[in-house]
């Protein structure tokens, strides 16, 4: 099979039945007169998930894990049991409209140096809920994703995110890399950039995995292209935010669950130690240091716990952060003006 499909599940039933039947309906397996190879991991659901596809997916594999041991973690025991020359990772709050895999595959088909693509997510909206608990969503023209921004100062976001579509995205283009909602990846191109065993960082848990795996291809040289012909619709619960204030980023913060933030910025500091290169450090010192200086204050005054977890762990994991930061290092083969573009 030249394309595998992965997904975690954790409490995701409300989700399936729409998601699954828009996996089975690509024109790509259609076409082909294929059944999708399709790998689920259950991260310890106590809902209906696991039952639903039993009861009516039976050419879906399933693992079941007994407890959450993270999304990284699970999308790395799936990686590993799937043989897709091409892996379509997804969440399962995502549609597909029918071609988007035949789409993604043409431009990996194409072009041997890239590493993933992704096409254009529209936003979902709950329209309504059934007695199931099923939701009942909406699709629309406000864009979710169009791949991953940085900027100078470090911050990362999904581009585009919020705006209205006119077809200000309509042009195929590289960009730093593709939403972990739904983005396929090149196989060869994962096995280049994992540490030992860890195609995704097992220490981010979850939460901006997507972005540090994103660094990695670019540092390793892999492309990441954004198409629009294939296009997804996303209910996002974590809202990412555009280009807006910080006391917008603030109250917008205020909104989120504690492990979320927390996670959020730990991950963050994470993600720099590993993969910033030190002359670009430099270049763009005054915008990183001034962000991140908001950022600390921001978590201390309001956030003192997410700070103190966020220390404590930093020192626990200071040793093998710093074995993953060498092995980044090791299997860098751009230059790092080829990196600096991408942050704006």
């Amino acid at each position: 099979m030249k394309v595998s499909i992965i997904i975690v599940t954790y409490n995701s039933m409300k989700y399936l039945p729409d998601f699954l039947d828009s996996i089975f309906e690509q024109s790509y397996f259609k076409e082909k007169g294929l059944t999708p190879d399709i790998f689920i991991v259950d991260n310890g659901s106590s809902d209906k998930t696991v039952k639903f596809i039993k009861d009516n997916f039976f050419t879906v594999h399933l693992l079941r894990n007994i407890n959450n041991i993270g999304l990284c973690r699970a999308w790395n025991q799936a990686i590993k049991m799937t043989s897709g020359e091409y892996i379509l990772m997804m969440n399962p709050d995502v549609i597909l409209h029918q071609d988007y895999i035949k789409e993604t595959v043409k431009i990996l088909d194409s072009d041997q140096t890239i590493g993933s693509v992704g096409g254009k997510l529209y936003q979902l909206r709950i329209s309504s809920w059934d007695g199931d608990n099923l939701l009942n969503l909406e699709k629309t023209n406000i864009i979710d994703s169009t791949g991953i921004q940085a900027f100078k100062n470090r911050r990362f976001i999904e581009r585009g995110t919020g705006e209205t579509d006119h077809g200000q995205y309509n042009q195929e283009e590289q960009v730093f890399g593709i939403s972990g909602a739904c983005v396929m990846y090149r196989r060869s191109a994962l096995e280049q950039i994992k540490f030992e065993s860890e195609y995704f960082d097992h220490d981010f848990f979850m939460y901006q995995e997507d972005i540090d795996l994103a660094w990695r291809l670019r540092l390793n040289g892999w492309l990441a292209i954004y198409t629009p012909k294939a296009i997804g619709y996303h209910h996002r619960r974590a809202c990412s935010q555009g280009k807006v204030s910080d006391w917008n980023i603030i109250r917008h913060r205020r909104q989120k669950e504690d492990f979320v933030n927390f996670f959020s910025y730990r991950n963050h500091l994470l993600l720099l130690r590993k993969n910033s290169l030190k002359i670009n450090v430099f270049r763009h010192f005054p915008f990183i240091f001034f962000y991140e200086l908001k950022k600390f204050l921001y978590v201390l005054i309001l956030e003192n716990s997410t700070l103190r977890r966020t220390i404590r762990d930093l020192i626990k994991l200071r040793k093998i952060v710093k074995q993953k930061r060498r092995f980044n290092m090791r299997i860098r083969k751009v230059k790092p003006e080829e990196i600096q573009q991408w942050f704006q």
